[in-house]
């Protein structure tokens, strides 16, 4: 018998405790949003282990209860789904950040023995603490790793061209320079420029949220900060796919919990299609479109035609030498970038 694989929770936003299937105008929304399609075939007797990825923001608000009403709501949502309450991807950005992320890590070990009685995850606090510090270099490195195509992003955003002569541009470069392909930030690159296009077409607030997150700093460091941290939300849904592991090896069918106004508008015009498995514990995910979505109507043609794509499987020294590539890439522009700012060569 062939089993059909659903989503329990359907795209929502959140306010004051209260469910909109639509997109309220408040800045804060939470945005809850499943990323696998609504329908998948699973072979017999498998099982289905539905995950709620925190973003920082959401996990913050609930360890402390900011926003009170909301948090009840996710309470309740736990309490009545079999849907567990995922806070790594909350983890790894704090990692990256705050000196006291062990402290958080302590305080939310206390949240759910508070509020669901269960202790258990004190036991485990000292080992996830030891695993996220052991592996930090690695966090940042692959963070950073990901920010390679947002320098150019916002370095081409400011430039003077149509959103379809940037995505020209910007593939144009990453064929050139012969980097990674990141199907997700070439989606995120034509969302921007299409927002600075057109930007009639979208919320006023979602416009200006775009700008202040495509503003240029002032010097280099504060560049790369903001690319890195910029980085990071677009990492969520990346790493938002994962194995259950063992002994279970689940299927992982994940949810995207936010109140990042970007994030929201990104996630809004993607689909995940399929979860592959890439070993190591690792998954990689078939991202597309979605029908309907404002890239697909005014830029998929485009996006189409110029999404970078490889004929053949690249070896692990081609991927080694290309991550090479792409952190000079990225310093590149990020220096380019500061240059347009204060003035200097536009090309």
């Amino acid at each position: 018998m062939v089993m059909i694989i659903e989503p329990i929770i359907q795209e929502q936003w959140v306010v004051d405790g209260h469910v909109s299937l639509a997109r309220p105008e408040v800045d804060d929304a939470l945005y809850i949003k499943p990323l696998l399609e609504s329908k998948g075939l699973l072979r017999p007797g498998a099982q289905v282990l539905h995950s709620l990825v925190l973003d920082n923001n959401v996990l913050t608000d609930l360890l402390e209860d900011r926003r009170p009403a909301n948090n009840r709501f996710l309470e309740n949502l736990l309490r009545t789904s079999p849907i567990e309450l995922n806070p790594v991807f909350a983890m790894i950005e704090q990692r990256q950040k705050f000196a006291k992320a062990t402290d958080a890590l302590q305080a939310y070990a206390n949240y759910l023995e508070n509020t669901f009685g269960h202790s258990a995850a004190k036991l485990g606090t000292n080992d996830f603490d030891a695993a996220l510090t052991a592996t930090k270099a690695s966090i940042i490195a692959n963070v950073d790793l990901l920010s390679g195509y947002l320098s150019v992003t916002m370095y081409l955003y400011h430039q003077t061209a149509t959103a379809k002569e940037k995505l020209e541009w910007l593939s144009g470069l990453v064929r050139y320079a012969d980097l990674p392909f990141f199907q997700l930030h070439f989606y995120f690159a034509a969302l921007v420029f299409l927002a600075k296009e057109l930007p009639d077409l979208f919320n006023s607030k979602d416009v200006v949220k775009i700008a202040r997150d495509m503003e240029i700093e002032s010097t280099i460091e504060k560049q790369k900060k903001k690319v890195l941290n910029l980085s990071n939300d677009l990492a969520l849904p990346t790493i938002a796919l994962f194995r259950a592991g063992l002994p279970t090896d689940a299927l992982v069918f994940p949810y995207i919990a936010t109140r990042d106004r970007l994030v929201q508008l990104f996630l809004s015009q993607v689909i995940c299609q399929m979860v592959v498995d890439a070993g190591g514990g690792r998954s990689n995910g078939s991202w597309a479109l979605k029908e309907g979505s404002l890239l697909v109507a005014h830029l998929g043609h485009v996006i189409s035609e110029h999404l970078p794509r490889r004929k053949h499987s690249p070896s692990k020294d081609d991927i080694s030498v290309r991550k090479i590539r792409l952190q000079s890439f990225s310093d590149l522009y990020t220096s380019k970038s500061v240059e347009l700012r204060a003035g200097g060569p536009s090309a």
